[in-house]
C-alpha cells in the first residue's frame, strides 16, 4: 500500500532521507507471496463512466463509503470523481464528506451553484500560498467537472459539499463571518467581538486569540439564544458552527478529533442518507496503527454512531507513479530547481524508502498504465488474515511510516485497493 499523505503544511523531514542516500541504506524488498492473482480484480477505465461491477451487494449496503488517497498523484482525482458519479447513479448519494473545514465546504458548495471561478479560486488560494499538494489543476477541474454534473442532475440527487476538517484558511473564515453578519443588527457587545474576531482571523499567529473571542461569543449565545436565531435565522446554525469551529483551535488540538467531532455533530441534518468521502490515506483505516493516534474512520467505527459497522474504505497502491511533492522539502539532488514542486517517484510502493509486501505479486497481477479494482474481503482471500506488513528504509521519517497491528489483518483497515500503475503527478495550480 503507499501510504504518504503529506499534510497540508509539510514539515522539513527529508534531510533524513539525505542521510538515507549518503549511507545506503535502503529498505530491502519484501517478500511477492501474497497471491493477489486470485483475488477478484477488476481493470478501472477513468473518463469511460465505468461500471465498478466488482462491487457486490454487501458493498452498497453500506452507509459511508471512503477512499483513501496519497496526496499529489494525478489517477486517484479521475477516480474520486468517477466513484462519486457512480454511488450517486446508482444509490443517490449526494453528500460529499470533504477533508475541508466547513467555509471552504460553503465557497464550494456556492461555486456548484454560480459556476463563478473566483469564488472557486478563494477556496484554493491558501493551499497554493502554502505551496500544499492541494494546489494542483486536477483537483480544480474536478470541481468544475461535480458542477457540470449537477447541471445534469435533479435538485434531490446534486452533490454538496459537507466540510468536517479544521479550520485550514482563517482569511477564509474572516470572510465567511463578515458575509454572515453583514446587515445583521446585532448586540453592543456581540457587534464588538465580531469585529475583533474577523481581525484577529485575518493575522498570523493569532490563533489562541480568536478562539478565546469565538468562545466568548458562543457563551453569550447561550445566554441570548433566541435572540440570536431570531437576528440570524436559517443561517443561525452556520454562524454557530463557524464559531464553535474558531474555539476547537484552543479547545481541540488534534485534528482527527475534529474532523470525527465535526462529523458528529452534522450528522443529524444529513437525513440518515448514505455518504461518500475521499480523503488522505490515514484517515479511511478503520482499525488503530500502533504509533499514531486513531484515525477518523477507526473512530467512527469504535463509535455509537448508527453508521459505525457500515463503513467501508478503498486504498491506493501505487506502482512507476509520480507525486507532486513541494520542492523546498526536498533534498537537493530530488529537486526540479527553480520549481515549486518536484515530479517525485520515490513514494511507490516497491521504493527504496518502503516496500510492500506483495507488491511484485500485484504487479504480476496487473498491466503497465491501468488501474485495477482489488476486493481483498472476500472469502478465501489471503488479506482476513494476513497482516499488512510494510519495511521502511532506516532513515526514513518516523513521521512518514505507518505501523500497522501485527495482529489484525489487512480488512481489518480497508476493504478494497485501487492499484494505480504509471501515473503522472498532479499539475501544479498557480494563480
Amino acid at each position: 500500500m503507499q501510504f504518504f499523505a503529506f499534510p497540508i503544511r509539510l514539515s522539513p523531514i527529508f534531510f533524513c532521507l539525505f542521510l538515507t542516500l549518503l549511507t545506503g541504506s535502503f529498505v530491502q524488498a519484501q517478500s511477492d507471496s501474497l497471491s493477489y492473482g486470485t483475488i477478484p480484480q477488476e481493470e478501472i477505465a477513468t473518463g469511460n463512466d465505468p461500471k465498478f461491477t466488482l462491487f457486490d451487494d454487501a458493498f452498497y449496503q453500506n452507509q459511508l463509503f471512503l477512499l483513501g488517497e496519497s496526496h499529489g498523484v494525478q489517477k486517484p482525482q479521475e477516480v474520486d470523481f468517477d466513484l462519486l458519479k457512480h454511488l450517486n447513479r446508482k444509490l443517490g448519494i449526494r453528500y460529499y464528506i470533504a477533508e475541508v473545514d466547513a467555509t471552504k465546504a460553503h465557497y464550494l458548495n456556492d461555486y456548484l451553484k454560480t459556476g463563478d471561478d473566483a469564488t472557486l479560486k478563494k477556496v484554493f488560494r491558501s493551499w497554493v500560498q502554502q505551496t500544499a499538494q492541494w494546489a494542483n489543476k486536477d483537483f480544480f477541474r474536478k470541481i468544475q467537472k461535480i458542477r457540470a454534473l449537477n447541471q445534469t442532475l435533479p435538485a434531490q440527487r446534486q452533490i454538496q459539499f459537507v466540510g468536517i476538517d479544521r479550520i485550514q484558511d482563517n482569511a477564509l473564515v474572516a470572510e465567511h463571518l463578515t458575509e454572515l453578519i453583514r446587515g445583521k443588527k446585532l448586540p453592543k457587545a456581540a457587534q464588538s467581538l465580531a469585529d475583533s474576531l474577523v481581525q484577529k482571523l485575518t493575522k498570523k499567529d493569532a490563533d489562541s486569540l480568536a478562539a478565546n473571542l469565538a468562545l466568548t461569543w458562543l457563551d453569550d449565545w447561550k445566554k441570548n439564544e433566541k435572540a440570536y436565531q431570531k437576528t440570524f435565522g436559517p443561517q443561525a446554525p452556520t454562524l454557530h458552527h463557524l464559531l464553535t469551529n474558531v474555539g476547537y483551535l484552543q479547545t481541540i488540538k488534534s485534528r482527527e478529533v475534529t474532523i470525527f467531532t465535526n462529523f458528529k455533530t452534522l450528522l443529524p441534518t444529513l437525513n440518515n442518507e448514505k455518504l461518500y468521502g475521499f480523503w488522505g490515506f490515514f484517515h479511511v483505516l478503520q482499525s488503530p496503527l500502533t504509533n499514531r493516534t486513531k484515525s477518523f474512520a477507526c473512530m467512527l467505527k469504535e463509535s455509537d454512531l448508527y453508521l459505525h459497522d457500515k463503513i467501508v474504505s478503498i486504498t491506493f497502491s501505487y506502482l512507476d507513479s509520480y507525486s507532486m511533492v513541494p520542492t523546498a522539502f526536498l533534498p537537493p539532488f530530488w529537486q526540479d530547481k527553480g520549481k515549486p514542486y518536484t515530479r517525485l517517484d520515490k513514494f511507490n510502493n516497491d521504493s527504496e524508502l518502503m516496500q510492500s509486501e506483495g507488491t511484485g505479486a500485484m504487479r504480476a497481477a496487473t498491466r503497465p498504465n491501468t488501474l485495477t479494482l482489488f476486493a481483498v474481503d472476500r472469502p478465501g482471500s489471503f488479506a482476513r488474515t494476513t497482516p499488512i506488513r510494510v519495511k521502511y528504509a532506516p532513515y526514513m521519517p518516523k513521521s512518514q511510516q505507518i505501523q500497522f497491528d501485527p495482529k489484525l489483518p489487512t480488512t481489518a483497515y480497508f476493504q478494497y485497493v485501487i492499484l494505480v500503475r504509471n501515473s503522472d503527478m498532479t499539475e501544479p495550480l498557480v494563480f
